[in-house]
């Protein structure tokens, strides 16, 4: 026993551990300082070009103008920020919402400046997830998307037809809906989408561009008309820190959580949706990350010059919520503050109008999911919805995709004859797919160290953890409080049935994959051959003269409208040429080019 060692020390790392750990935690600083110092490396797929790049810069932010559809959006879920503490919850959670969705898109416009693909985040998930779970996180990933931009369409067509009813309402305070009449107009609204995105796709840039000017004309003409016909205002008090949460039964801090969320999300919801334009832009990778976040900013702003005037009118709360259910909070703040139902009627037009661009451009971004998806065998029978037609205008369309998602449209939206508490728990399980889509590929990133997005040509630098952090948090908690009902005063029909419609949809997407899927899905194509760089540079020397400047150490060529390729060679013999072949299988070209890089002289 004397002769025994103490072992009470041994568990301490020695000096040699220290020193690894020490390593690795210098490593791991240094990977997070260096973060975005690399060079442009744009990563490209496999896949045949099919779609006409037609959009422009100026059409993608206005496709995401109409996706995050602010006049409609605020107006159709006003109710919800009233129940969960008025002015104060509706204006900070504005602003809070605002915050993260920006720290959303940065985070997505940073992975789609290094993957640009109309597959989008179901690309991504693939792409940046580990090895072992790439299939199946893009599995899931992209029928989370697919089913989300379905559903997010539905709530637009069905909170437009709703909405066009209600007009009814601005003159009879007794008026009550009808569900037949609303279904008929809801199947009418989508077929009218379908027609406008299948024989008018020439037009879909200017209409897009159309919606940015509907939508800020829009909210000045509603400020406008509302101060000058209003004679009762509220402070600026009121304004800022009015807080009324009574009816909710929550307290102070998750009513204003639960209220400043779902009041928002349903406006910051269809953001994510436009890089599934990827392949219908010129340079996608700059100009996708670039209309995401001008798209927000904007959208950002102009919801707060649209609800601000809202906050300063606002009758009092037993009016807007407590007289008629059926007629929507909005069409009572204009009734009451302009006392005129022609001035009324005039401003909900205005809104409808904002409501069918969202949904004209819903459509659109959905029909792409399904054809990106179709793509990669990720839906059965995906001979069907990849498949692409050339229209009577010349126009190429996923004219399949698009008739299935007009189709599941149809279905779905007779569920609200037979239940109205079904049908919702669809429209509020939109919501939660498409924040679950957008951060799978996020948590993948962080988790791979973001060693994989390096060489975006949008970069978050240093700011990439601290920005993607903030991001998966943020849809955690907006996932969570979405499935929460803005009152605790439920029964069995105001119950919030999102989280059991979204849990059933995630069963019934794991039996698919384990029966179907594992075995047909491929997930993304990734050009790892990097052919696509070589196809651009046989497309740049197909079209210029290079003039020759020899130098005895380099051999330069200047092409005379693009700037110069250097190219160092080893010393050749007199009778000896290098010739440089970049093939018809390599590069896509239609003739095989062949280069010398020193061409003999002529005399």
């Amino acid at each position: 026993m004397d002769n025994q060692q103490p072992v009470i020390y041994s568990l301490l790392p020695n000096s040699e551990r220290l020193r690894h750990i020490r390593e690795h935690v210098i490593h791991d600083i240094n990977d997070i300082w260096q973060d975005g110092d690399v060079s442009e490396q744009i990563e490209h797929f496999k896949y045949k070009q099919e779609l006409k790049k037609k959009f422009s810069f100026g059409s993608i932010i206005g496709l995401g103008f109409s996706l995050m559809n602010v006049p409609f959006g605020i107006s159709s879920t006003l109710s919800i920020g009233l129940v969960c503490g008025s002015s104060f919850t509706i204006l900070w959670g504005w602003v809070l919402f605002s915050l993260f969705t920006l720290f959303i898109s940065l985070s997505l416009g940073e992975i789609s400046g290094k993957f640009p693909s109309s597959g989008g985040v179901y690309h991504y998930s693939s792409i940046l997830a580990n090895e072992k779970y790439a299939l199946a996180s893009s599995w899931f990933t992209g029928w989370y998307l697919v089913l989300g931009n379905w559903l997010m369409f539905i709530s637009y067509a069905f909170g437009g037809s709703q909405f066009i009813l209600s007009i009814l309402g601005i003159k009879s305070q007794d008026y009550k809906h009808d569900d037949l009449f609303v279904l008929l107009l809801y199947f009418l609204i989508i077929t009218l989408s379908g027609l406008v995105n299948l024989k008018f796709q020439r037009q879909l840039e200017k209409i897009n561009k159309l919606c940015i000017y509907w939508t800020i004309y829009t909210v000045l003409v509603m400020d406008f008309l509302l101060l000058i016909f209003s004679t009762d205002f509220h402070d600026v008090k009121y304004i800022l820190t009015n807080f009324d949460a009574s009816r909710s039964g929550w307290p102070a801090v998750i009513a204003f959580f639960v209220g400043g969320i779902q009041f928002s999300s349903l406006t910051f919801n269809g953001y994510g949706m436009i890089v599934s334009m990827s392949e219908e832009v010129q340079t996608p990778e700059k100009t996708i990350p670039r209309g995401l976040l001008v798209s927000v900013l904007v959208s950002s702003l102009t919801g707060l010059i649209f609800i601000i005037p809202i906050l300063s009118i606002l009758p009092d709360l037993e009016l807007l919520l407590d007289q008629n259910p059926d007629i929507f909070p909005i069409d009572i703040v204009f009734k009451l503050s302009t006392k005129s139902i022609l001035v009324s009627f005039v401003l909900v037009i205005l809104i409808i109008g904002s409501s069918t661009f969202a949904t004209i451009g819903s459509l659109t971004t959905a029909s792409r999911t399904v054809y990106a998806l179709g793509r990669d065998r990720g839906l059965p029978f995906n001979q069907l919805w990849e498949q692409v037609d050339t229209m009577s205008d010349e126009e190429i369309v996923p004219k399949n995709a698009l008739l299935l998602s007009v189709a599941v449209s149809f279905l779905l939206g007779t569920f609200s004859m037979v239940s109205s508490t079904a049908f919702n728990a669809f429209v509020g399980c939109a919501v939660v797919s498409l924040n679950a889509a957008n951060g799978i590929p996020i948590l993948s990133s962080i988790l791979n160290k973001r060693r994989k997005i390096r060489g975006s040509a949008f970069k978050l630098r240093k700011l990439g953890y601290v920005i993607n952090g903030f991001s998966v948090v943020f849809i955690l908690l907006t996932i969570v409080v979405l499935c929460m009902p803005p009152s605790r005063y439920i029964d069995i029909t105001t119950m919030n049935y999102a989280v059991a419609v979204f849990g059933l949809f995630t069963l019934m997407i794991a039996v698919l994959y384990y029966v179907w899927g594992r075995h047909n899905f491929h997930g993304p194509l990734l050009d790892t051959d990097e052919q696509a760089e070589i196809a651009a540079l046989a497309t740049a020397l197909e079209n210029v003269q290079p003039t020759q400047q020899q130098d005895q150490d380099d051999d330069q060529f200047v092409l005379e409208d693009s700037e110069y390729i250097s190219h160092k060679t080893p010393p050749l013999d007199d009778d000896t040429d290098t010739l440089f072949d970049i093939s018809q299988s390599q590069a896509s070209c239609s003739d095989q080019q062949i280069f010398d890089p020193k061409p003999k002289n002529s005399n």
